[in-house]
């Protein structure tokens, strides 16, 4: 009785698939579900389908096309990271997982609604919130956030649309840690260097054209204490016609005493702070020729206040001085704001001071008062089998491994709770209780459309010479994994 109205559904609704509907009817299995496709996700999908030879994974997206962070954070001239995709994509091959693209949680199906269809739903949506620096001017025109940059050149849809000016000599991101430097390098690397990665073709003849050859990364803090890695500081500081510079009073005796002292704890401070101090020549002395691009280092600076020439563009950026303690522990000194200031104009205006967490609408979330989820170890409510991993439950923190670790780790919390849950809630519907309703008025992307899109994509940039031409819009997404896609 109950496949009835299935039948009756696939009857005028030939899109849906009767064995969507019907697989889930046959044998009871534990049935989990994963909100995002990024590292985290494809992680927990890993290990459930790893170490439980019966669980059914689903895995739901909010854009067509998955693997999230890895395909819009990952900057474009990092395809050596970007190959983790190759496995995700083995994962995704199991007959026992099942894609949906083009689902926005909270607006196309209610969180709510999943938790009720499933035994265990496991949140990896990633924390892709603007995050602003609350400054006076910081909406003028060109001063943009990391988000906003980064999905503007990596493809992220709703940025498409940006009006970057590039017209300009001087740049200024505020912000030391690896997005920072990554904008940074997009600004600073020849784009000869960028022609066969997946950056867009928009964003790349944007940057062919560029004017900016003066760029200014600014931290708050002192050199022990950057967040970047020594990786990324080379790519730029590495480039023939890069000019480093920075103020070598950052390098205080007790700094360089404690580069002195061998701690492992510290290594990877040291090696950075080591290399900064080696390749950036001090404010003042011999500069290099005209030609080549200037980057400048700046620590111990807090934006207090964006500045205008007209009201309208960015101009410039008002900074406090800070003063750094040069006795106690030089990983983790005090500091002092001064009364002095500081201006760095500037035509174009990034702030990289990291993502923020988007809340979902449930019953069963809380969010404490500045964003974040609560939960314990991943748990957000063991009752009702609701889990969170990745930068969802701790923020835009560490690298890819970070958050595939994090994924590992909450699978293994989930298989524990699998039996009780299953018993607790009795048998489930998956993904026949959603998406058999969700096809009759919405247009779902499976994997195999997505596989459409992908060789679209790689074909398309083949002709060019790039590993991959992205497509960036969701209409066109959608088309060409129909087979409706414009010939290239």
């Amino acid at each position: 009785m109950i496949c009835k109205p299935f039948i009756f559904k696939r009857f005028l609704f030939p899109s849906v698939s009767y064995t969507t509907c019907l697989r889930n009817y046959s044998v009871p299995s534990p049935k989990a579900c994963i909100v995002g496709s990024g590292p985290a996700a494809f992680s927990v999908a890993q290990s459930l389908l790893k170490y439980n030879k019966n669980v059914q994974v689903d895995m739901y997206e909010k854009l067509p096309v998955p693997f999230g962070l890895v395909r819009y954070g990952v900057a474009p001239d990092h395809q050596d990271v970007k190959n983790c995709t190759n496995g995700y994509h083995r994962v995704a091959e199991s007959e026992r997982f099942s894609y949906y693209g083009n689902v926005e949680i909270g607006k196309d199906v209610q969180l709510d609604t999943l938790c009720s269809n499933y035994h265990a739903v496991v949140l990896c949506h990633g924390a892709q919130g603007e995050r602003k620096l609350n400054l006076e001017g910081e909406d003028y025109l060109n001063s943009f956030t990391s988000s906003q940059f980064v999905g503007w050149y990596n493809g992220v849809p709703e940025y498409q649309d940006l009006d970057i000016n590039l017209e300009g000599k001087t740049a200024v991101v505020i912000g030391i840690g690896n997005v920072a430097l990554d904008c940074a390098r997009m600004l600073i690397k020849p784009t000869s260097m960028l022609g066969d990665t997946d950056i867009t073709s928009s964003a790349l003849n944007k940057l062919q054209g560029s004017a900016i050859d003066d760029v200014h990364v600014v931290g708050r803090r002192g050199p022990l204490q950057m967040a970047c890695h020594r990786k990324e500081l080379s790519e730029i500081c590495d480039l023939f016609g890069v000019d480093t510079i920075t103020d070598h009073s950052y390098f205080t005796d007790n700094v360089q005493r404690a580069l002195k002292k061998r701690n492992l704890s510290q290594r990877k401070f040291q090696r950075l702070t080591k290399y900064y101090m080696k390749v950036a020549r001090d404010i003042g002395s011999n500069p290099k020729p005209k030609s080549w691009k200037k980057f400048n280092v700046h620590l111990l600076l807090r934006p207090v206040r964006v500045l205008s020439n007209n009201d309208s563009h960015v101009s410039g950026v008002e900074f406090q001085k800070v003063l750094m303690a040069d006795d106690g522990d030089p990983y983790n000194p005090s500091f002092i704001s001064t009364n002095d200031t500081v201006s760095i104009d500037c035509d174009l205006l990034i702030s990289c001071i990291g993502y923020n967490q988007t809340p979902l609408d449930s019953q069963y979330l809380t969010y404490r008062r500045g964003g974040g989820l609560v939960h314990d170890m991943g748990v957000v409510n063991r009752k009702v089998g609701m889990y969170a991993c990745g930068w969802c439950s701790t923020g835009p923190v560490g690298v890819l491994a970070d958050t595939s670790n994090s994924g590992h780790d909450v699978a293994g919390i989930v298989l524990q709770d699998l039996n009780t849950l299953m018993q607790d809630k009795g048998n489930r519907h998956g993904s026949s209780g959603v998406v058999c309703e969700l096809e009759a008025h919405h247009t779902l992307v499976h994997w195999d459309n997505w596989k459409a899109i992908d060789k679209h994509e790689v074909n398309k940039g083949s002709l060019v010479g790039k590993v991959r031409d992205k497509i960036v819009s969701v209409n066109d997404m959608v088309s060409v994994s129909c087979g409706q896609g414009k010939p290239f």
